[in-house]
């Protein structure tokens, strides 16, 4: 896929989840503070982070593809896992916030909230979200992006959010003049201490991964099997005696380093007949995605570790 035109599909598809965010999130206010709902209120702390952080993404997404220079000679790939982490990491704080809030809700004695102010507004959040959060999903496959990946990620626990919340409100508006009545002050906050939990999971996942790519941790995925795959099979081919590799990813990019040890024999070999053992290795592990690519040939095992 054109690199162009993957970066500008990008920055649209961010951009229309920024807008209709927008306008889903001061629905959700006006319908939280007049509902006197947690949980909907909640759910608009929730959204507005999550256009916050989408702005932040579209800002990186643009600077990570400005050229090298002096201050980054390797590149601005970093950035990206960075700014992931950073969102997961205020989407886990806004969840363990709303589970301390909630908890201290429930030790309060809860509240009462009117269904009939919020149903509107739920219903609409429910189905546009789900719509929207299988429409990201096929976009960020397609265009194998981690931020259409990360915003189809917010609007499918916006949706989930807001079915909780329904689910919740529900419930007290039938249990209301039954025997079990004295529930109904507890499911707001019930929910939003539900929903805070299970929310946890996919953040702390993201966050664990882009940590791992911060460090640079071999990415154990089919790119790097591939390129293990190509390296011990030119070692075999050409009489080689070795091979070391190295893989690293961060954001959409990879670095690798292979490393050749070859026998004395073959230690008079031109620079020309390296380097089109250079371009046969890189036919076969090039890819849609930017690779930072480095094959050196020794006849001294020291210089490969």
């Amino acid at each position: 896929m054109n690199a162009r035109y993957r970066r500008l599909e990008e920055r649209k598809l961010i951009k229309i989840s920024m807008s209709i965010g927008s306008v889903l999130t001061i629905w959700a206010i006006i319908t939280g503070i007049l509902g006197d709902s947690k949980s909907i209120i909640f759910d608009a702390l929730f959204s507005m982070v999550g256009i916050s952080l989408s702005g932040v993404s579209l800002f990186v997404s643009n600077f990570i593809r400005k050229p090298d220079d002096e201050n980054l000679p390797f590149g601005r790939s970093q950035f990206e896992p960075f700014a992931i982490t950073v969102q997961s990491s205020v989407i886990i704080f806004l969840c363990l916030y709303s589970l301390a809030t909630s908890i201290m809700d429930i030790t309060d004695g809860g509240k009462v909230v009117e269904l009939g102010v919020a149903l509107p507004y739920l219903i609409t959040s429910i189905l546009g979200c789900f719509g929207l959060w299988l429409f990201f999903k096929n976009k960020a496959a397609k265009l194998e992006s981690e931020y259409v990946r990360i915003e189809s990620t917010e609007w499918q626990l916006d949706a989930l959010l807001s079915l909780g919340v329904l689910i919740g409100l529900s419930l007290g508006y039938f249990l209301k003049d039954t025997s079990l009545d004295y529930i109904t002050p507890y499911l707001d906050p019930g929910m939003v201490l539900i929903i805070s939990i299970l929310f946890l999971r996919i953040p702390a996942q993201t966050f664990i991964k882009n940590i791992r790519e911060l460090l640079q941790f071999a990415p154990d995925d089919e790119v790097e099997e591939r390129i293990h795959n190509a390296a011990e099979k030119m070692v075999l081919d050409q009489g080689f005696l070795d091979s070391l590799v190295r893989v690293a990813k961060t954001g959409s990019s990879y670095t690798v380093e292979i490393d050749f040890l070859l026998p004395m024999s073959l230690s008079a070999m031109e620079v020309a007949e390296l380097d089109v053992l250079r371009q046969e290795l890189y036919d076969q592990i090039k890819g849609s995605f930017p690779m930072w690519l480095t094959i050196s040939f020794t006849t001294e095992r020291k210089w490969m570790i």
